[in-house]
């Protein structure tokens, strides 16, 4: 049972409400966040009339507004924002959708004034953004609006999507749009993409996002035919349009045609391979993951299940590609799988990039191996890879100690020897790992003792006060 102390739902409501109102004008006085939202919140009780026009007011003054915002406004401002979205949705849009899809339009509308004074280099402004355009589609299916109206006001966004907020618009409102509203949409923008490329060329930015918008209708109406045909000619060679082209022919279950068109698309080749790769790739191992995968799905969906099985177990050979081993093991008969997946394991034991087989074994998982490649290749660690030995150190320290220790270890150096005082404190917190799983090796081998280990640090380093001052703080944490 939670104190009585802390803040649950339960513990305040026991204040009873005259209370709790009063801390909660306390609060408002100095806070214009809590403000805000009582104001919201008090005008909510009068009806969706009232609250909108709040609201309204909101999104004028934000769009008036010039002053630069800062990171560390943005915080604050982030919440205002979502604060405008949220109550759009949960309070107008449940009584009054049509009133909720107005403002949500003009909140949308204050994406591009807003981005241009504020310091987004998080991404969090753009995000709330990003997920008014999700709610518009819900709100314009409860609003019912006029569909041909709404694919001009569609239309209108697409061509105003300099900041990418609008992505994925056209597929979100199509169930709202219904066939006359898709129509009068999609006959829009075939006109303004056939102005574009007339005036500016068919590389012009513009004439891009409108195809996207057409190849996006295309795509919610299952017209495999209409996507394709919005692809030039020479583009559809490349791996990238090939693959896309692939994919959507092989939902559509047409895949003989999906296996011509990735042939046309194959990846140039990347590197030289061995010769039992050139067998496979007559033109050379693709250097393109995703082109490899739908045209391996593709062999196996015209029944050239063989070839396929080929294919991935080479795509393994050549990168150590999880997901390739694992469908050519599911596809392997009973026996013959546990024999395959430890050849497998041999093969990555011995491959050219430690951290490839490291990164692989980690995400196989398989601890065992994971282990015995760090002991057996430890001088081949690279210390500054941190988001592949931190979780790679985690996952084998139970059983296999020595091993995580060592991971941690090289990440400790590269961090001293670098002088990377932005990483001493992770440095802190990996050498005090190391001291607790000490106990648990039994023989440090070849390998220095924990003891050997922090005294070549101290005389290496002794002068690197602020990581040492992180490992007393950190020392002193655990205690």
């Amino acid at each position: 049972m939670a104190s009585r102390k802390t803040a649950t739902l339960d513990n305040l409501t026991a204040l009873g409400a005259e209370r709790l109102a009063t801390i909660l004008i306390e609060l408002a006085e100095s806070d214009a966040e809590v403000k805000r939202r009582l104001r919201l919140e008090l005008a909510a009780q009068s009806g969706g009339d009232t609250i909108a026009a709040e609201i309204g007011k909101r999104i004028t003054a934000l769009r008036s507004a010039r002053s630069f915002i800062d990171w560390q406004k943005r915080r604050d401002f982030v919440k205002d924002l979502d604060l405008q979205r949220a109550m759009i949705v949960e309070r107008i849009a449940q009584t009054r959708p049509d009133l909720a899809l107005d403002l949500m339009w003009r909140f949308m509308d204050l994406a591009e004034p807003v981005l241009n004074r504020v310091d987004d280099s998080n991404g969090s402004v753009g995000d709330v953004f990003r997920a008014a355009c999700e709610d518009l589609g819900a709100i314009a299916i409860k609003a019912k609006p006029d569909p041909v109206s709404l694919a001009d006001r569609v239309f209108a966004a697409v061509l105003a999507n300099d900041y990418g907020v609008f992505d994925g618009l056209v597929t979100i409102m199509l169930p709202a749009l219904g066939d006359a509203g898709a129509a009068h949409l999609k006959d829009r923008l075939t006109r303004a993409l056939a102005d574009r490329s007339t005036k500016a060329g068919k590389r012009n930015y513009h004439a891009l996002v409108v195809r996207s918008a057409l190849q996006a209708l295309a795509d919610g109406q299952g017209d495999v035919d209409g996507y394709i045909a919005l692809v030039p000619p020479e583009e559809r060679r490349m791996p990238h349009q090939g693959t896309e082209i692939g994919l959507r022919l092989l939902a559509a279950g047409r895949a003989t045609e999906a296996l011509a068109v990735l042939e046309r698309a194959r990846p140039k080749r990347g590197t030289a391979q061995t010769a039992r790769d050139d067998d496979l790739f007559p033109t050379g191992f693709p250097s393109d993951n995703a082109w490899e995968e739908t045209y391996i799905e593709a062999l196996e969906a015209t029944v050239k299940k063989d070839e396929a099985q080929r294919l991935r177990w080479a795509a393994f050979e050549q990168r150590l590609s999880v997901g390739q081993l694992r469908a050519y093991l599911k596809r392997l008969p009973d026996f013959e799988d546990v024999e395959a997946e430890e050849r497998a394991m041999q093969h990555a034991l011995g491959f050219r990039s430690f951290s490839a087989a490291l990164g692989f074994f980690t995400g196989w998982p398989d601890q065992a191996p994971a282990a015995q490649l760090v002991l057996a290749r430890a001088s081949e660690i690279d210390g500054n890879l941190y988001y592949l030995l931190d979780p790679a150190a985690r996952l084998i320290e139970g059983k296999h100690p020595l091993a995580a220790t060592l991971l941690r270890r090289a990440m400790i150096e590269d961090t001293l020897k670098g002088a990377k005082s932005t990483r001493y404190k992770h440095a802190a917190r990996h050498l005090l790992e190391c001291q607790s799983l000490a106990p648990s090796i039994k023989d440090f081998g070849a390998f220095e003792t924990h003891e050997a280990f922090v005294s070549r640090l101290r005389a290496e380093h002794g002068r690197k006060t602020g990581f040492w001052a992180q490992v007393s703080e950190v020392s002193g944490g655990r205690r």
